[in-house]
């Protein structure tokens, strides 16, 4: 019987085999088209956050509202709102959000934008939800307010995140520094869910919308309560910073609070620069306006959004051009 050749094997076959790779490999560049990138890059935050589906939803209302696909929006996640800023200077993004408290630090250069330098070429589009500021402690230990966290050991926040901008303030209001606390930590929001409950840690921060499912859950397995935040250092704070507001989180929200928790809160705003174009930013809150009934109904916290939540919780003087003449063509603004 005679063997079959193995020309697998041969050099003539392999050299017959690359040449036909290349040559396919060229075909594939030659036809097939090119695909550019996305016309609105919009950083958001972490997917287990409510800013990554605020990002989604403008980015879902914009490519809706465009016809035959000729601009694409697109989102990228972030640690946090430093980031963000730090991303709008550098390009690497187009639109970001952000909560309003850091949104007046990047603007006038303070602090964690201290080193940075203010950052005057940031613009406002619109604003979305409200996020209230919420200490989790242990229920055994019987905290009822921010001053009773002395000696405990508490989260701060991870690193340029909203939670610790707010904690920061808050100790600075309360003539506290990290010296009055048994230990600080700096961890991520799941992370510090897992030090409660394992009694590593006394209390722990968030700025959300409420109900939270994280909090819901650590109230539920690891016997966590709301602090109240108020009193005389909570109110100076809310006269002289009008980027905060009163929130209160309604008392049943959370089984171990039956009556109401008084905090500060802040406001998500979509911001961008100046390098921005008018039109783009016209565009990006016409499309987002024109469909606020869908917008709505895309999550749960955008639920209550009025228009005059989304124009007049922000600054004025920082509204985008292109932003400000749609309002105006809607006769919302002057």
């Amino acid at each position: 019987m005679r063997s079959i050749p193995d020309v697998y094997g041969t050099a003539w076959f392999r050299r017959f085999n690359t040449g036909c790779l290349i040559f396919l490999v060229g075909c594939v560049c030659a036809c097939t088209p090119l695909v550019r990138g996305p016309d609105v890059v919009i950083g958001t935050g972490s997917p287990g956050g409510t800013y990554y589906p605020l990002g989604g939803s403008i980015c879902r209302l914009f490519n809706l509202e465009t016809e035959n696909g000729t601009r694409r929006c697109a989102i990228v996640p972030s640690s946090g709102p430093v980031e963000i800023i730090d991303s709008l200077r550098s390009g690497r993004i187009d639109v970001g959000i952000v909560p309003s408290d850091v949104l007046v630090d990047a603007v006038a250069g303070t602090g964690a934008f201290t080193s940075r330098g203010a950052y005057r070429e940031l613009r406002v589009l619109f604003a979305g939800h409200a996020d209230a500021f919420t200490i989790v402690a242990r229920r055994e230990l019987r905290i009822h307010g921010a001053a009773e966290l002395r000696d405990r050991r508490i989260n701060m926040g991870s690193p340029g995140s909203g939670e610790r901008v707010g904690m920061e303030r808050i100790m600075a209001a309360l003539g506290v520094t990290r010296a009055d606390f048994l230990e600080t930590h700096e961890l991520s929001l799941a992370e510090q869910s897992r030090a409660l409950c394992a009694n590593e840690l006394d209390a722990i921060v968030y700025e959300v919308a409420h109900p939270n499912g994280l909090i819901q859950d650590v109230v539920r397995r690891c016997r966590g309560g709301l602090v109240d935040l108020s009193g005389p250092a909570i109110d100076e704070i809310l006269r002289q910073h009008a980027e905060y507001e009163h929130a209160t989180i309604p008392g049943g929200t959370y089984l171990s609070n039956p009556e109401d928790v008084h905090t500060i809160g802040v406001r998500a705003v979509i911001v961008t620069t100046t390098k921005l174009s008018d039109v783009l930013a016209h565009d990006l809150a016409k499309d987002v306006f024109e469909n606020l009934e869908i917008f709505r109904r895309l999550h749960p916290d955008f639920s209550l959004l009025s228009i005059a939540d989304m124009i007049d919780a922000t600054d004025r003087s920082l509204l985008h051009p292109g932003a400000a003449r749609y309002f105006q063509e809607r006769v919302w603004v002057r």
